[in-house]
């Protein structure tokens, strides 16, 4: 497990908690919530001009964290300022791994937000990468819903091996029991 000592961390992360807390955006950084693929891609081209930035696992979800007010004006697709009137949901601060809600890079007193103008750029530049791609959507086995941001709940395969995968929308993931790769083998009658 990756620490940091607790004069190292910001005032707003809890450095001995276990749970997760829920904390206002605008008061100390504006979070800029991106879908993990555009996300990675984006992280890339920051290098080590990132800020912290929290990875939501189960949402398919990368948060980075801005100074308040810096991105009101963005207009990027897939892209979504939460600024004043919006929480977010933190890690404590020893949490840098997941499954879960976890640090993908943890603050520091020193670095506790991404420079708004070098994210807009590496956002930006992710965005053009998959401009020919769209992403695949699919439908939630609980919700019935359309969602392009998908997580493979479970496989159903048959006896006589055909499968097909089962997606959830990041909303109903956490009510889905089985998880990614768990088989479920149904008897096929003819």
């Amino acid at each position: 497990m990756n620490t940091m000592t607790v004069s190292n961390a910001p005032g707003w992360v809890d450095p001995h908690g276990l749970d997760v807390r829920t904390l206002p955006a605008g008061r100390w950084w504006d979070a800029v919530r991106v879908p993990i693929g555009t996300g990675v891609r984006a992280l890339t081209y920051l290098g080590d001009e990132t800020g912290p930035v929290i990875k939501d696992d189960y949402g398919g979800i990368l948060y980075w964290l801005i100074r308040p007010g810096s991105a009101d004006h963005w207009q990027l697709q897939q892209v979504q300022v939460l600024g004043s009137g919006w929480h977010v949901a933190v890690p404590p601060q020893h949490r840098t791994y997941g499954p879960g809600l976890h640090w993908r890079v943890p603050p520091s007193r020193e670095g506790h937000r991404t420079r708004p103008e070098l994210l807009h750029c590496a956002l930006s530049a992710a965005l053009a990468d998959t401009s020919e791609r769209r992403p695949l959507a699919r439908v939630c086995c609980r919700c019935e819903r359309t969602t392009e941001a998908p997580v493979l709940v479970r496989v159903v395969a048959s006896r006589s091996g055909t499968a097909r995968a089962v997606y959830a929308c990041p909303d109903c993931v956490h009510h889905c029991p089985a998880g990614p790769g768990q088989l479920e083998w149904r008897t096929t009658t003819r």
